[in-house]
């Protein structure tokens, strides 16, 4: 079993729902449909469908490799396959991944911000704010992030029922003709997928804070299975909406569909939806940001809050020369290759490494028995 820290650090095994979840919905959710629609078009529901069924394979991993690493985090288990240095130098690798995660979520909303609400602020100023909220979050632990993760699981679920407006004015014949594409197109799809339902990898970090860990592994495939079911059926209304031709120009199609709900007391409903989903940006910062502060803290030595401040300092600078659509669209591919170099390749190789060094030690083991 891997080892817990003390309990009144620790949050009840379900929370973990709250907090995978609150990582997994974040900004890509206002722009995913897009992206995926390269390679199958209307059929990528399926490849969707099928990534979030992979990742339940992947979160059994993790927590075979975290219940046999030493400390319970992702830390200790590169120090113990990797040795002190080699594998502080791999955890450096997996903080510089966090830092691109963060960005990816603050950017795009930013520009959301920008465009939508305040075109004559500067993004910079931007920046600074949800920084500065962000870390005021997480200033105060991971039991007020855990909080903060709760309303990523309510609001998004509220927004539900606001899809029945677009849904009237559906077009089923969006979807035909059905399974008219070949395997790479479904891969390419699949692979468009993944940085929606990017954060599950944030439980190498958690692992250690949750009471009762054996309990929380339902909650984590709980965490995965509604953070797959509620873009699908955002994604499904939006073929129903969209043809082809425009999801392939539209920029945010779950924004453009809020567009069209109109109240007698209330015109502008995007701007609500837009103002309600800083709560879900907001919480894959804050878990982002306390992933980043535990590296630091047990890799070099640096206390909490100096932590906080040079992470936040360094998301800053990464942002600062994004400046335009094409850089958010490169940020988002740099970060689609990593999430699926380290969900779908470097996850199983230390899953494959760690099974052969217990296997070689029960061998050794009972060879000195004998």
């Amino acid at each position: 079993m891997g080892k817990q820290v003390k309990e009144s650090l620790t949050v009840s095994p379900y929370l973990l729902w709250t907090l995978i979840h609150g990582t997994q919905m974040g900004s890509t959710l206002l722009i995913f449909q897009s992206r995926i629609i390269n390679g199958a078009e209307m059929d990528s529901l399926f490849s969707f469908a099928a990534v979030g069924l992979s990742l339940h394979l992947i979160i059994a991993m993790m927590f075979y490799l975290l219940s046999h690493s030493t400390e319970g985090d992702i830390i200790s288990l590169h120090n113990q396959l990797f040795g002190k240095w080699v594998g502080s130098l791999m955890t450096f690798v997996f903080y510089g991944y966090i830092l691109l995660f963060i960005v990816n979520e603050l950017r795009p909303y930013i520009e959301v911000i920008h465009v939508w609400v305040f075109p004559y602020t500067p993004l910079w100023s931007l920046s600074i704010l949800f920084l500065l909220v962000a870390s005021y979050i997480v200033s105060g632990g991971l039991r007020v992030i855990t909080g903060i993760c709760f309303f990523c699981v309510i609001i998004p679920s509220l927004l539900i029922p606001s899809l029945y407006f677009p849904l009237k004015q559906a077009h089923w014949t969006n979807f035909l003709p059905l399974f008219n594409h070949n395997a790479h197109q479904f891969a390419e799809s699949a692979y468009h997928s993944l940085t929606t339902m990017l954060g599950v990898e944030f439980l190498l970090l958690l692992y250690p804070f949750i009471k009762n860990q054996e309990k929380s592994k339902k909650w984590a495939h709980i965490a995965v299975a509604h953070s797959t079911l509620i873009p699908l059926i955002i994604a499904f209304v939006s073929f129903s909406y969209f043809n082809i031709q425009e999801l392939q120009h539209t920029i945010w199609p779950t924004l453009i569909l809020s567009k069209i709900i109109r109240f007698p007391f209330l015109e502008r409903f995007d701007y609500i939806y837009i103002f309600i989903w800083f709560f879900v940006i907001i919480s894959a910062c804050c878990v982002g940001l306390w992933g980043a502060i535990r590296i630091l803290k047990k890799t070099i030595g640096i206390k909490s809050r100096p932590s906080l401040w040079i992470t936040g300092g360094l998301v800053f600078v990464i942002m600062l020369p994004m400046k335009n659509p094409m850089m958010i669209e490169k940020l988002d591919s740099v970060l689609t290759l990593s999430g699926w170099i380290l969900l779908y390749g470097y996850i199983p190789l230390l899953c494959a490494w760690m099974s052969l060094r217990r296997w070689f030690a029960n061998k050794k083991s009972m060879h000195n028995e004998n």
